[in-house]
């Protein structure tokens, strides 16, 4: 078994990247991508901390800034969004394969964006007005949906729930976070079946990855964690079940699960990351 490794901190493009605009490869294991405020996409390797490639995505002047990323699941495109448009490209060439315009939100903060765990050409972004989604598929070249507005506010976070949750386990179901403070799970076409009111703002979600409930009889409930100014623990049908502020004053960005969905890390406005290993432990390893 491979031993943790040290913190390593990477000082390349700091300056011009989005916070929160982070994605990793579901199929190379060190291999990640950020946006930024350059109109660029940046490729990663974690393991050796060095820069592989930068992506132009965007033209002078119109919308450089990038506000999410994410690979499809096959590991072979990157997604981005930038005002109004998504980009896809090419990871070995870096070429823009495809692209959508006057689909995604409007603005130059973080927003949601999410792709298929279990088909490449399924993703789903926020619409322009930042409170709707619009659902794409990458074979078509237009939009295939967009749906009614979802929420009061921008919607921050967006997420495929992982097979076999409990609300609509026959069909792909998402997962919304919001900054008015509520959480929706809503169908592909649009349809809400539960709003989950967190009574704060809402930046990230994460999901327990893996069939629902699949190491329950170990104790371990599936969960769906959100980040925000703190960080919260919702269980179906029981509400929220944990409230934690180890990141003090500071805002959580960015809350994500490992794939086997043993290690939580959370990451803060301030810099801060935090590991909270397994579910719910309540003293995080600081990094």
């Amino acid at each position: 078994m491979q031993s943790e490794g040290k913190v390593q901190f990477m000082r390349s493009n700091l300056s011009f990247m989005q916070q929160g605009a982070v994605a990793f490869s579901p199929q190379a294991r060190y291999l990640f991508c950020t946006g930024g405020y350059d109109g660029r996409v940046h490729l990663y390797s974690a393991r050796n901390a060095a820069l592989l490639q930068r992506y132009s995505i965007a033209n002078s002047g119109f919308g450089r800034h990038t506000n999410a990323v994410r690979f499809t699941c096959d590991g072979m495109k990157i997604l981005t969004t930038t005002a109004n448009r998504l980009a896809v490209l090419d990871v070995e060439t870096g070429s823009q394969v495809q692209t959508y315009d006057d689909c995604s939100c409007n603005g130059s903060t973080k927003t949601g964006l999410a792709t298929d765990p279990f088909c490449w050409h399924s993703s789903v972004c926020v619409q322009v007005n930042g409170k709707g989604l619009t659902v794409i598929d990458l074979r078509m070249c237009l939009p295939v949906l967009l749906t009614n507005d979802l929420h009061s506010r921008t919607i921050s976070d967006v997420a495929f729930l992982p097979r076999l949750w409990p609300w609509a386990p026959s069909e792909t179901t998402l997962l919304t976070a919001s900054s008015d403070g509520h959480s929706k799970v809503v169908t592909m076409d649009g349809k809400s079946l539960v709003d989950i009111s967190a009574g704060s703002s809402l930046t990230s979600i994460a999901a327990t990855p893996g069939p629902f409930n699949a190491m329950a009889m170990l104790g371990f409930s599936s969960v769906v964690m959100y980040g925000g100014p703190e960080v919260l623990g919702y269980i179906p049908e029981v509400g929220i079940q944990e409230s934690l502020r180890d990141q003090g004053a500071a805002s959580v960005s960015k809350i994500r699960y490992t794939s086997n969905g043993s290690t939580l890390y959370t990451a803060c406005d301030k810099g801060i990351i935090r590991r909270y290993v397994p579910h719910y432990v309540r003293k995080p390893t600081k990094c």
